[in-house]
């Protein structure tokens, strides 16, 4: 966003006073702070409304998720504001739906292709540049010309023939057409004899599609034979299964643990280009943000599937992750002050993501290494990692206090239910322990939605279902307000929850999901004769009124046909649900 403020800002002939002025504001800062994004979308309302403008951006689907949706919620503020805004951007399919819920009816699609001219020019482009042009005759250029395209085009189109109509996953491998053609010439261009070309050619153009290609490629990882072959595929296994984009360093350190051993060896780390040489060109570098990526979408979809159960890399990934959190070098360091972390680079990575990985399939020796983890849990650097990464929940807490986050917060805030049953059975374990922001693992099941964690602590007796954590809320408060319905249910069955308790602000559970738009558990709470559907906040806000507030159309209408509900009712500001809908 803030490089499209930026373009946006250098098509004007002079810059908005209201741009100088957040300059100059940031720039007082201590070696200078960049804008907050809330900001660069007001800015960007700014100067888009003094210019008709056109934003557009390409392959908005290989953007990772949890930001895609805050840059369209972004474009969304600044088309309501400007009228003259266009947006044009690229996609593949799969990502249509989110588009269109995030930017509304306005949205366009049109679908395309590649051309058979498109690909000529490209393997003219290729052709031309050819480090072996002594391999190479006008004949087997000709070849090369005709017979890559026509190949091509006649498999899609046998495609068509055959399924009447393509379904989406064939459109999205009918738009990756251009990828096969510029893997063909790659593996044609890699011979070195006008014979070896021609007979390389006739491999690709007899029937071979994308997965041919990727297998061939490899095979040529695999005929690398030694450490060779198990660091490229192991640096594959990685890309394709972790939770986000690694960065370059990142994955050469998670390369370099020893499952189980009690040190980091810093001379196993593999240099990156090492790892891109083992890795045959399927694995690419993004050099601004040194991030590592697969060359295509098309090829995670083609690892995974023939990796292998996909439980046995989540194992090893959580194996890999826990081994580097139990080593010497990071034990050893204090949570307070916060250690210089750059000799560490993974740690963040396994800090964050080992739980996740450790839930889909949990090993006994994954099991050993979190249990290691967990004695002393509450010192470990990687527990105040992981509470820090929840910074837009816990606004305003103190991490430089001493924590009281347990291993059972742990295990409960991941929704590891084979570690949480083992927790439970040790001497002194407290079912209710209050961590450092004075929340149970029972508050954090219930944050998360860990259906099976929480089924599993309220089957215990001396379990305190409905005691007040953060801000005075409960773990019914806390499921609601995350829409998380099977939780709320189980909660719900529960004769000491009080329902209708509010946190600190007033805001009850059934506030709270009216206010996020979670029908469904909106309907749960008001099957309820003990939920007040009309009980306002701290500030006068009703259930209703937050919910007109934010648009949320079903809970809107659900409310108005309960009986008990003043439609008119205004805040303490005197704003009425209608002022706030309009």
């Amino acid at each position: 966003m803030g490089a499209l403020l930026k373009q946006a800002v250098g098509g004007l002939d002079e810059i908005p006073e209201e741009v100088s002025q957040a300059y100059q504001k940031q720039k007082k800062g201590l070696g200078g702070r960049g804008p907050r994004l809330s900001d660069i979308v007001k800015m960007l309302q700014t100067t888009s409304s003094k210019e008709r403008t056109f934003i557009c951006i390409d392959a908005l689907d290989e953007c990772v998720p949890e930001y895609r949706v805050k840059l369209l919620d972004s474009l969304n503020k600044i088309l309501q504001n400007s009228a003259s805004t266009r947006i044009f951007v690229t996609k593949r399919p799969h990502i249509r739906p989110k588009i269109e819920k995030r930017l509304g009816e306005r949205v366009t699609s049109l679908s395309i292709s590649t051309k058979r001219g498109d690909m000529i020019r490209y393997l003219h482009s290729r052709l031309e540049e050819d480090a072996t042009p002594d391999a190479m005759d006008s004949g087997l250029e000709a070849e090369i010309l005709r017979k890559i395209p026509e190949s091509v085009s006649e498999m899609y189109v046998s495609e068509k023939q055959q399924l009447g109509q393509l379904p989406r996953a064939c459109t999205d491998r009918c738009n990756s057409r251009f990828l096969l053609v510029s893997l063909s010439i790659d593996a044609i261009l890699q011979e070195t004899t006008i014979h070896r070309r021609r007979q390389k050619l006739r491999e690709m153009t007899d029937g071979l599609g994308l997965e041919d290609a990727y297998s061939a490629t490899l095979g040529r990882i695999k005929g690398q034979g030694g450490e060779r072959e198990k660091l490229g595929m192991a640096a594959l296994m990685w890309i394709s299964h972790s939770e986000r984009p690694l960065k370059a360093n990142e994955l050469c350190h998670a390369l370099a643990v020893e499952i189980g051993q009690p040190n980091l060896n810093v001379d196993n780390v593999p240099s990156m280009g090492t790892l891109l040489a083992c890795c045959q060109g399927l694995v690419v570098v993004e050099k601004e943000v040194s991030t590592v990526r697969l060359i295509h979408f098309t090829l995670q979809e083609y690892l995974r599937a023939r990796s292998g159960p996909p439980d046995a890399a989540h194992s090893t990934i959580a194996e890999t992750c826990l081994s580097y959190l139990n080593s010497t070098q990071v034990k050893a360091f204090s949570i307070f002050p916060f250690p210089d972390l750059h000799e560490t680079p993974f740690l963040g990575y396994s800090s964050l993501y080992w739980g996740v990985h450790a839930k889909g399939h949990i090993s006994d020796r994954t099991k050993r290494l979190a249990l290691k983890l967990f004695d002393g849990y509450h010192r470990h650097i990687s527990a105040r990692i992981l509470l820090e990464a929840q910074e837009m929940y816990l606004y305003g807490m103190d991490f430089d206090e001493p924590s009281l986050f347990s291993g059972l917060h742990c295990a409960s805030f991941f929704g590891i239910v084979e570690i949480v049953v083992c927790l439970l059975e040790m001497e002194g374990c407290d079912i209710n322990q209050m961590d450092f922001m004075g929340n149970t693992p029972l508050h954090w099941a219930s944050w998360n939605g860990h259906g099976g964690v929480v089924k599993t602590l309220l089957g215990r007796d001396d379990v305190n279902s409905d005691k007040p954590g953060n801000r005075g809320r409960t773990p019914l408060w806390r499921a609601a307000s995350n829409g998380h319905e099977g939780v709320v249910k189980m909660l719900l069955g529960r004769d000491v929850v009080n329902l209708d308790k509010p946190d600190y602000y007033g805001e009850t559970p059934l506030w709270r999901a009216a206010a996020n738009g979670y029908e469904r558990v909106v309907k749960m709470l008001l099957g309820r004769d003990d939920v007040n559907p009309d009980k306002p906040c701290n500030y006068g806000q009703t259930p209703l009124w937050r919910a007109a507030a934010n648009g949320h159309e079903g809970v809107v209408k659900m409310l108005l046909e309960r009986d008990g509900i003043n439609p008119d009712k205004p805040d303490k500001g005197g704003q009425t649900p209608l002022t706030m809908a309009a």
